[in-house]
């Protein structure tokens, strides 16, 4: 079985809040740097009204962006975090090799994205 996974990136083009409106921003910015593909729902684009509410009920936040997870080639899709737990994998993948192989529980760009495709 295929451990091929699609990024989906649940963002609120209109927040308000600007800790939320510049996570994004910052959010989206590691992703194009590290030239990671992703699919992008607009939480207040009325067309994604749909996939922003099983987004919710997947992740169990309500209202907080942006909010991170995998679709899986098995139709499945899992949360994995929000704003926070993407800064912790970049922070990590920036620590000395030597570290990262004495701590392999450590989640890194490689071990957590390695196997993000466009498409299946």
């Amino acid at each position: 079985m295929s451990n091929k996974k699609i990024l989906v990136v649940l963002v609120s083009n209109g927040v308000s809040d600007l800790t939320q409106a510049s996570n994004q921003r910052y959010a989206k910015n590691i992703l194009l740097s590290k030239k990671l593909p992703y699919v992008e729902v607009d939480g207040m684009n009325p067309e994604h009204h749909e996939s922003r509410e099983e987004l919710f009920s997947i992740s169990g936040v309500r209202g907080n962006y942006p909010q991170f997870f995998f679709v899986h080639a098995n139709g499945a899709t899992s949360f994995f975090g929000n704003w926070e737990k993407l800064q912790e994998i970049n922070e990590a993948s920036c620590l000395p090799k030597e570290i990262l192989e004495q701590n392999p529980e450590i989640q890194t760009w490689d071990t957590f994205f390695g196997d993000v495709v466009d498409s299946f």
